[in-house]
């Protein structure tokens, strides 16, 4: 039986300090899969190419054996003598570092490897890459929302070797058959590494962001009702007068937000119950949607149609559609212990039903925003009584079946915002963004012990990739309501509190003048840090409206109350107005805030947020 080679493709790209000397990167095989189909997608104003990969077997007779399948095996070449750094970073596992930005320098003969884990796309580490020299890089993503591997490897001739695809793969297919595998974006730039990340950020909002509303319409500013009611313990009359009692209070809020606990059994016994509890919800969500639509805010619910627990109603029912762990490693167990179940994507049976009790819900409820959650590690299921020829298979059929899953949810529901949450953050790949926004980034937020510097750390990690994501709140005062800005907020407050509302009502006034600008360029305006003795700050800068905002943070510990930031990205003969939104307006010109802007911030810990206008 001939085992078929790896896919293979050759990119050979030359970097030069002029954009348009850059060679745009083709991907010819070096060695041909039979029934292997590429498209190739261009985006000419980033200089950047998008391969999808598409695998058929044949109509008759037996497939062949794919074995240890890439999607990309690729040389870069540098200018001689370039030193090669590797950024990276980690991603979502609920921790305080989260999203943390890392640099390896590459070093010849020491491949460096990076891989996910648990089969969540973003779960330990992001698949972004960014390889930089002084004159300019290439950045790397794959999108592919399981599990993947990447390495890095510096040549003795100066040039590095990339590979990336799927961690594990000896499959036959079905005859017939044709599975999608992870697809593979390059961005060619020029200038420093933080220009390349600007430009990847941009392409990320063009081309992988939903195109159904304008980016600042998806993202919400959100009325959470959590605030008030636990998850357990909402119910269609508390919901309803909540709403109208929010409604009342005007506030710009946009979205109420209903999280989990809404289906029988609560949250998280219930998963595998798909309607709503008939005790609390004798109506289901139906009444709940109608009150909201009455107020003229939007509706989000959340959903985890991927996880039924033991003895629900999916198990009961069809046991067959329905993965068993094995094989997890001890702080992991639980999943094992408690019952965890994957329904099975891959099954079309399952997504088909999926697809239909979800899409019925969206329509009686009124649904404009459906939240899918995800909180547990599918390779353990995947991988569970897995046959010799049949390794990989799993988890590429799942995949491809949530992929059309979201699809047909967004083909029926074309008003519909679809929302990824993963257990907080961990399946933020570009094929999982182009279909998705991202409103909850990780579950390490407001209660553990490291807030606020474990989110504000985040929103200095993400923002290197992704254009849009936020938090919000849980609490009203200065430094946790910003501690949590950016281009989505959710606040789960006490709305029935007049001074908690007071305090929101303030923050919201200037939050909303800056929101529009963490749609534009990041720059860090320190290194990330969680240690409490240092600052942390950062800057968004939108040039196609001269203006921007920083945020700056002194942490409880700071010994220096000043801290000079030199800004980046302004026009240096231009004129800035920089309002401080605590007070306080001066003008400076570009080059004067480049060369160094100081923030003084007198109490520790605090927050400083400063809104720059160009003017004439």
């Amino acid at each position: 039986m001939k085992t078929l080679p790896t896919l293979l493709c050759v990119l050979a790209l030359s970097l030069s300090a002029a954009a348009d000397a850059i060679e745009r990167p083709t991907a010819p095989l070096r060695e041909t899969v039979p029934g292997l189909r590429i498209e190739t997608h261009a985006y000419p104003d980033h200089a950047t190419t998008e391969w999808q990969f598409h695998l058929q077997a044949p109509e008759a007779g037996e497939s062949p054996l794919y074995e240890n399948l890439k999607s990309a095996d690729f040389e870069v070449a540098f200018p001689a003598n370039a030193v090669v750094m590797l950024h990276w970073s980690k991603g979502s596992h609920s921790e305080p570092g989260d999203f943390e930005p890392k640099a390896n320098p590459l070093v010849a003969g020491k491949p460096f490897s990076l891989e996910s884990f648990g089969g969540r796309s973003t779960d330990g580490v992001m698949p972004y890459f960014n390889l930089a020299s002084e004159s300019g890089g290439l950045i790397v993503a794959i999108g592919w929302t399981g599990d993947w591997k990447a390495s890095f490897e510096l040549q003795d001739n100066g040039s590095v070797r990339v590979t990336a695809g799927l961690k594990r793969t000896r499959f036959r297919l079905a005859p017939g058959e044709e599975v999608r595998l992870p697809s593979i974006l390059v961005m060619n730039y020029v200038g420093d590494w933080i220009d390349g990340q600007n430009e990847f950020r941009r392409l990320m909002l063009a081309h992988c962001t939903p195109k159904n509303h304008p980016p600042m319409t998806l993202m919400p500013v959100q009325a959470g009702v959590h605030g008030i009611f636990p998850f357990n313990e909402t119910s269609e009359e508390g919901l309803v007068k909540l709403a109208a009692d929010v409604a009342a209070l005007k506030l710009p809020l946009d979205c109420y937000h209903l999280d989990a606990g809404w289906n029988e059994g609560g949250f998280p016994r219930g998963q595998g119950n798909p309607q709503a509890d008939p005790v609390r919800f004798p109506n289901g969500l139906a009444p709940v949607g109608a009150a909201v639509r009455k107020t003229g805010m939007r509706f989000l619910a959340w959903f985890e149609p991927e996880r039924a627990m033991r003895g629900t109603w999916m198990e009961r029912e069809h046991p067959d559609w329905l993965l068993k762990p094995t094989g997890t490693p001890e702080g992991l167990r639980y999943q094992e212990r408690d019952g965890f179940l994957l329904l099975d994507l891959g099954n079309p049976d399952a997504r088909q039903w999926a697809i239909e009790s979800v899409s019925e819900e969206i329509t009686r409820s009124g649904l404009d925003y459906y939240r899918q959650d995800f909180n547990l590690y599918p390779a353990y299921f995947w991988h569970t009584d897995e046959k010799p020829d049949e390794m990989g298979l799993r988890e590429i059929r799942h995949i491809n079946g949530l992929y059309d899953f979201l699809d047909e949810l967004a083909r029926r529901h074309p008003s519909l915002i679809l929302d990824n949450c993963a257990a907080g953050g961990r399946r933020l790949d570009f094929e999982m963004m182009r279909r998705c926004i991202v409103l909850w980034r990780s579950d390490n937020t407001w209660g553990h012990k490291t807030f606020p510097q474990n989110v504000q750390a985040m929103t200095h990690g993400l923002s290197h990739w992704l254009p849009l994501h936020g938090l919000g709140a849980a609490a009203t005062d200065d430094l946790a309501l910003r501690s949590g800005m950016g281009a989505c907020g959710g606040f789960s407050i006490n709305y029935r509190n007049p001074k908690a509302v007071a305090a929101l009502r303030e923050h919201l006034e200037s939050y909303l003048k800056v929101r529009p600008n963490y749609t534009g360029d990041f720059y860090p305006l320190t290194p990330h840090t969680l240690d409490t003795s240092q600052w942390i700050a950062w800057q968004f800068h939108r040039a196609d409206l001269g203006e921007g905002v920083v945020q700056a943070f002194r942490r409880p510990e700071a010994a220096n109350e000043t801290l000079t930031v030199k800004l980046r990205g302004l026009i240096p003969q231009q004129r800035y107005e920089i309002e401080n939104l605590d007070g306080g307006k001066e003008v400076r010109t570009g080059a004067e805030l480049m060369r160094g802007h100081d923030i003084t911030l007198p109490e520790k810990p605090a927050a400083a947020v400063l809104l720059l206008k160009s003017i004439k």
